[in-house]
């Protein structure tokens, strides 16, 4: 959290300084032989990347952990002091607890062999993943362990996404729409400016899931970075342009360098993430 706070700090005095920066020379998004993530902040082109995963919560004691792995997929009842998630089900927008603080983004597949993804920072292959949700027609959270991470690539900005299988019990559960914001319907190709959204649970901006607004500038055949708001817990979360509610990519990192501004948040395409899924991305019935 410290590596963050002192990274937003730096990109807010960057930011300031916009005016003055030297654009010369900037790297194309895919380029930079230092696109690496590791935990806090890494060298990245003339700044730093900070992968926006949070850390599990302290609540989720190991006690806990073994109780929901014992529990091979059947809901666990999540103690009083966890808050209160705002998606039912397993989605685009779940809240990951575990193996870190994290939020999924959209689902690949067919119906009855549903997977669903992250960012690949978030979790190594065959790690158990842990969701905080409301089960279908219930009221009250519970902790579910959904199934494994069966693909992590942790490449770095625009080559880091996570596929997570999804037990066959609990396929009943998965819907692919995008929790509160909707879509996604199919993906999008172009090369902006685009407004998206998406919806994570970022610490600092409010857990238990958050719709937020940006304008995506930079697009890069892999990557591609926008202005708005982020936080550790975001990492993972789907990001969807609003025109056609097209899937865009994955949110992973908060980029502190003058060559992105004006945008400072930074993902995978979808074009890389089907690569790394070789699953087709389920579209939404609102579509």
């Amino acid at each position: 959290m410290r590596s963050w706070l002192l990274a937003a700090a730096a990109a807010a005095l960057i930011m300031l300084a916009s005016a003055t920066a030297a654009s010369a020379g900037t790297p194309a998004l895919g380029s930079s032989p230092d696109w690496r993530t590791v935990d806090g902040a890494v060298p990245y082109g003339i700044g730093h990347a900070v992968p926006l995963k949070a850390a599990k919560p302290a609540w989720f004691t190991d006690a806990l952990a073994a109780r929901v792995h014992a529990a091979n997929g059947a809901p666990v009842a999540a103690p009083p002091e966890a808050p209160l998630p705002g998606e039912v089900g397993i989605r685009p927008g779940s809240w990951m607890i575990a193996p870190a603080g994290c939020t999924m983004n959209f689902v690949f597949g067919s119906p009855g062999s549903y997977s669903i993804g992250t960012a690949g920072h978030c979790g190594n292959a065959g790690e158990a993943v842990t969701l905080i949700t409301l089960a279908p027609g219930g009221a009250n959270p519970v902790l579910v362990d959904v199934g494994t991470v069966q693909k992590s690539v942790n490449g770095g900005i625009g080559n880091d996404f996570a596929l997570v299988s999804i037990r066959p019990e609990l396929q009943s559960w998965v819907s692919p729409t995008m929790a509160v914001v909707a879509g996604p319907c199919g993906s999008y190709t172009g090369s902006g400016p685009e407004p998206v959204f998406h919806y994570g649970h970022g610490l600092a901006v409010g857990t238990g899931g958050t719709p937020r607004a940006g304008l995506a500038l930079k697009w890069d055949s892999t990557a591609f970075g926008w202005s708005g708001a982020a936080a550790p817990g975001d990492s993972g979360s789907a990001v969807r342009v609003n025109t056609g509610m097209q899937a865009a990519g994955d949110l992973t990192h908060l980029v502190v360098d003058t060559t992105w501004l004006p945008s400072y948040i930074a993902g995978t395409r979808m074009n890389r993430i089907l690569q790394i899924a070789g699953q087709p991305l389920a579209n939404s019935p609102l579509c």
